[in-house]
């Protein structure tokens, strides 16, 4: 309904219809009934999902190194799971004395089209993180390079690899006995970053800032949070 709405009200600015019949037509659809009380995981969850992906000690292919390093790095930064598989070697930076993550469109598809640069969380560095994406040839992390994915006729014929590499995990998290079809394997990484950070008293404007949501007003958006300052939030 939005679709033809959309086509035939252009139609009809153009003069090319004589009326939009679309623009009264309503569509009511019942509520779905909701059997979860959060789209966070709960505690036991998320604890099964980061103790498989400590498990991994394979990361010598991308899906290993994938299912090794992504959900804490989703744990610990709240961002979309896309913008996480789609990481390069070159992504992973350092800037005034703070390791980071520099989330940016370059490196594939980000929903607002803007780039933010994301600290690390000092227990992902104690992990090893730096020291894996150092010992990584140039290029993305979690998969391998290769012709873009296809169109035709202006439409992909083939996900991009960091969307098939999305996709593997989630069927991975299921398989660990995740299988709550209300949840979401991946995305509930960002419902539960936002948790617990109101939790620890870190503010909506700076978990915003962290995880790329729009800012309520567009005061917010001034003075944004520094590197820094987003830093010492995220050791709360």
């Amino acid at each position: 309904i939005t679709a033809s709405k959309t086509v035939f009200g252009w139609a009809f600015e153009h003069k090319r219809v004589p009326r939009n019949h679309f623009k009264e037509v309503k569509v009511t659809i019942a509520k779905k009934h909701k059997l979860r009380d959060t789209q966070a995981f709960y505690p036991q969850e998320y604890r099964k999902i980061l103790k498989g992906a400590l498990a991994v000690k394979d990361v010598s292919t991308p899906f290993g190194a994938a299912r090794r390093w992504v959900p804490w790095l989703l744990a610990y930064t709240g961002a979309r799971p896309g913008e996480i598989t789609q990481l390069r070697k070159c992504d992973v930076i350092a800037r005034d004395g703070v390791h980071a993550l520099h989330l940016t469109p370059e490196a594939g598809s980000i929903k607002s089209g803007k780039a933010r640069t994301v600290p690390l969380h000092r227990h992902l560095i104690a992990q090893g993180f730096l020291k894996f994406t150092q010992a990584c040839p140039e290029g993305p992390l979690f998969y391998k390079p290769g012709p873009r994915a296809q169109t035709h006729d202006g439409v992909r014929t083939k996900k991009a690899r960091a969307a098939q590499i999305r996709q593997r995990l989630a069927k991975w998290v299921r398989d660990l006995g995740l299988a709550d079809k209300a949840l979401s394997p991946n995305h509930a990484w960002r419902h539960t970053f936002k948790q617990v950070a109101a939790r620890e008293g870190i503010t909506d404007r700076m978990s915003d800032t962290i995880t790329g949501h729009t800012h309520k007003s567009v005061g917010a958006s001034y003075g944004a949070p520094t590197l820094e300052d987003m830093a010492n939030a995220m050791k709360k």
